[in-house]
């Protein structure tokens, strides 16, 4: 008589990866398990079951329904705070030690071993173990990688006929063999290491002070949707993106989510918006990453690093464009080859990505492209650089080349240019607009400074510095070194000696570069209310990151700006007095004239003294000493210097101010070729004909203010004139213009003509 067939053992795989957590690849987990019991001899004697996405109450069905020997958990952990699991809606469910252990004790008659292949599960792993045989956590962050190589080298042992104790040895061993640092990560926990009377007394009630605090190794891509605390030795100084392995960086929820499920869609576009140190580049970085975790090529490309002459040329900026992104890829620079013949720039770049850069691989292509704000101040090179951006968006709808090609774009200031609405890239896709921290993702970064703080501390410093990701980390990182009370910081923070010293000055300078805007922010510190202030203003301040809105009203983004500002940006109050009747004659000497006047500037000369001041005065200087020996040649006068702007006048005529400004760009643009582009300025110049009234050795007037707007019309080593410059002169020399049409100008009642006159 035969014997019953033996019953196969059960191993049920449980995977959760919430909406609101980093995605993980569990699919290649539970893939590689199956494969290995199915490659081993002794395949028929296992049988895998798999429960997705899921829930407390469906973990409960899956084991009263399978009655498995083996049941094994992927995906993230907390701590002490339990397993992640999914809520009905998806999002993160942490399910405790307590309750796990209660589930599984009333299972202990046939669940064998417990794998919980998730971060800092070794507190559930200690309690679960008072009940089943054998439980195998993680005693600190786990990668992706890690957990993977663990479990396969765990299931391949076991359906070899080995016993669990030594599946759990080669798992370890796996982890090793495939370079990852991390073999020492999985723990096992057996029953027979706890007597009855501490499973009685101690059931469920594990917490993280049992357990021996470890190193740890960089993990990439950890199963954890909580980050321990970061050692003083591994403190980054906070400055830059922070890194894919620190444990600072703060989810902002839902925001990673959300951009890591766009980016795997074909034709993907993602805009992340916000001001400058907010984290723009950080979750750029991270979307990457998990681009690249799907087996995507990536490239990043920050436009920073743009030479200036590539901005203010399509068929150069272009070149640039594919070039890098051609080294990024690590592929062979044909640029050569697609850029010959009579197509336009724009038309040769989409073949070199149709034919070339994505045809290379059958992997999709994210681009993030970084900072790509200097690209705004160039508005003709803007619209066809961007509508190409666009272009290609659209045909990633349809064509199955292009639908391989994802876009994540960043940008800092708001887009002023007038791009066709079917021509832009920053009205389609994802759009992303960084908010500052709130409370509770604050409190988790100071835990995870190691610093004890009470809420009422927290809030004192919120108050100063809000949310700011920045802000917030500078102050606890001067706190955690030792080097500052955070009742000290609180006090100095908003003067000369405090930590944000170099983070003020930088928009000190600017507001100082525009008396409108900085008359605004005051307006807006001086006020105990959020006030309403032009449309324009508002959106250029909290570009800077300097205001927040409440409605359609603003105030300050924080305690810092308006304490320090308050008092760098004081109005002066002048003693009032009658004005004189026009028939006295006034008590100082007043002299009216119709002369030509001319405004020039340094283009971002607030970053490049930022980067290094001593070298930019240098240069400014240098500059300056060319400008004033041509301005003489051409009988113009230098009246005054402004930060890093001249104001000249020209008695004489306008004749002789074009040919001045002519001469200065030229001189510099030939001077250029010869230099390193590190010691290269460029210069704007506007100039208007009009009249103005000297005051002593000063000169004011409405002709004044409008050629100071003009300034701020001219591309970057051009020069804007108005429309009475251009009817003067225009019949004198011949001139290289281009028509800008009716413009408006800041502070100017009527729109004025302006001409953009070429070198």
């Amino acid at each position: 008589m035969s014997s019953p067939p033996r019953k196969k053992k059960a191993i049920l795989f449980l995977a959760a990866n919430p909406k609101n957590s980093t995605p993980l690849r569990l699919g290649e987990e539970a893939k590689e398990i199956a494969e290995g019991l199915q490659r081993s001899k002794k395949a028929d004697k296992f049988q895998l079951e798999q429960q997705w996405a899921v829930t407390p109450r469906e973990m409960q069905r899956a084991i009263l329904d399978y009655k498995p020997e083996i049941v094994h958990f992927s995906g993230h952990g907390a701590g002490e705070g339990g397993l992640a699991l999914e809520d009905e809606a998806g999002q993160i469910k942490l399910v405790n030690a307590k309750a796990l252990a209660a589930l599984f004790e009333a299972f202990k008659e046939y669940v064998e071993c417990v794998i919980l292949n998730a971060c800092y599960s070794e507190v559930q792993a200690e309690a679960i173990a008072r009940h089943i045989p054998y439980v195998i956590g993680m005693n600190q962050a786990v990668g992706d990688r890690a957990a993977r190589e663990f479990a396969v080298g765990f299931y391949d042992t076991l359906a070899a006929g080995e016993s669990i104790e030594f599946a759990y040895k080669l798992g370890c061993v796996s982890i090793s063999m495939a370079g990852i640092p991390e073999e020492l990560t999985p723990v096992l926990k057996k029953k027979s290491d706890f007597s009855e009377l501490d499973a009685a007394e101690r059931s469920g009630d594990a917490s993280v002070s049992d357990i021996v605090e470890k190193s740890s190794p960089v993990v990439e891509n950890a199963r954890s949707i909580a980050a321990p605390p970061v050692s003083l030795l591994n403190l980054d100084n906070p400055e830059g993106s922070v890194s894919l392995d620190s444990p600072l960086y703060i989810d902002r929820f839902p925001i990673e989510s959300d951009c890591y499920q766009t980016i795997v869609k074909p034709g993907a576009l993602i805009r992340i918006k916000a001001p400058r140190q907010m984290g723009k580049t950080s979750l750029l970085q991270r979307i990457l990453y998990h681009a690249k975790e799907q087996g995507y090529q990536t490239a990043y490309l920050n436009f920073q690093s743009a030479d200036g002459s590539s901005l203010t040329n399509i068929d150069e900026l272009l070149q640039w464009f594919c070039g890098e992104i051609t080294n990024e890829l690590n592929l062979e620079d044909r640029l050569g080859e697609y850029w010959k013949g009579v197509l336009g720039s724009k038309n040769k770049s989409t073949k070199y990505f149709q034919r070339y850069l994505l045809s290379d691989s059958d992997r999709p292509l994210v681009l993030g492209l970084d900072e790509v704000d200097r690209i705004f101040q160039h508005s003709e090179i803007a619209t066809d650089f961007f509508g190409l951006l666009r272009a290609w968006h659209e045909r990633g709808k349809n064509e199955p080349i292009w639908k391989k090609l994802r876009l994540v774009i960043s940008h800092s200031q708001e887009v002023y240019i007038p791009l066709n609405i079917n021509q832009s890239p920053f009205n389609v896709g994802l759009p992303i607009e960084l908010p500052e921290l709130n409370q509770r993702q604050v409190t988790d970064l100071v835990n995870r400074h190691r610093l004890n703080l009470s809420n009422q501390e927290i809030g004192d410093l919120m108050e100063m510095v809000g949310g700011h990701p920045y802000l917030v980390r500078v102050a606890l990182y001067q706190i955690a070194r030792g080097r500052i009370t955070l009742d000290s910081l609180l006090k100095v923070a908003p003067t000369e000696e405090g930590p944000y010293y170099d983070h003020l000055r930088r928009h000190l300078v600017n507001l100082e570069q525009d008396a409108e805007l900085a008359a605004t922010i005051r307006q807006v510190i001086n006020s105990e209310k959020p006030v309403e202030i032009h449309t324009g203003d508002a959106f250029k301040l909290r570009s800077m990151g300097l205001i927040k809105f409440q409605g359609n009203a603003v105030m300050p983004f924080c305690g810092l700006y308006r304490q320090y500002f308050s008092h760098r940006l004081a109005s002066p109050q002048p003693k009032m007095t009658a004005v004189q009747p026009p028939n006295n004659p006034p008590s100082f000497p007043v002299e009216s004239n119709l002369a030509a006047i001319m405004f020039s500037d340094v283009v971002n000369s607030t970053a490049l003294s930022v980067a290094n001041q001593k070298l930019t005065l240098e240069l400014v200087n240098r500059d300056f000493n060319i400008i004033r020996g041509i301005c003489a040649k051409h009988q113009g006068k230098v009246l005054k210097e402004m930060g890093d702007g001249l104001l000249i006048f020209f008695p004489e005529s306008a004749v002789k101010a074009v040919a001045c400004a002519l001469e200065i760009q030229r001189s510099f643009a030939q001077a250029a070729t010869t230099l390193p582009p590190s010691h290269v300025l460029q210069h704007r110049i506007g100039i208007h004909l009009g009249e103005i009234f000297f005051f002593n050795n000063d000169i004011r007037g409405t002709g004044v203010n409008l050629a100071a707007r003009l300034e701020g019309k001219a591309e970057p080593g051009g020069i804007c004139i108005s429309e009475t410059v251009y009817q003067v002169v225009k019949t004198h020399s011949p001139l290289n213009v281009i028509d800008l049409g009716m413009q408006e100008l800041k502070g100017i009642p009527e729109p004025v003509r302006l001409y953009k006159l070429i070198p």
